[in-house]
């Protein structure tokens, strides 16, 4: 569903400009910028969640026995294929 925004002018200047330098379209310069957004507040909100596992010691011992048993798993023989 389409829906109606309204942006700044300095916004639409940056992406008049992005269009005339890439050539896409508003949409799919924007569309890409929201994808872009959405990445980095995915890894920024993994980097926190990480942070606050390694301020826990005993969680963080918990978690790298895990993933040690985890590294056994990837000789599976699939790499023969």
């Amino acid at each position: 569903m389409a829906s109606t925004v309204r942006i700044s002018s300095q916004s639409d200047e940056i992406i008049d400009e992005l269009v005339a330098q890439t050539g896409k379209s508003k949409i799919i310069i924007i569309e890409e910028a929201l994808e872009n957004y959405r990445f980095k507040e995915r890894m920024r909100l993994l980097g926190e969640q990480y942070e606050k596992l390694r301020s826990n010691n005993k969680a963080w011992q918990q978690a790298c026995t895990e993933q040690e048993e985890l590294d056994g798993t990837l000789g599976d023989g699939l790499e023969d294929f």
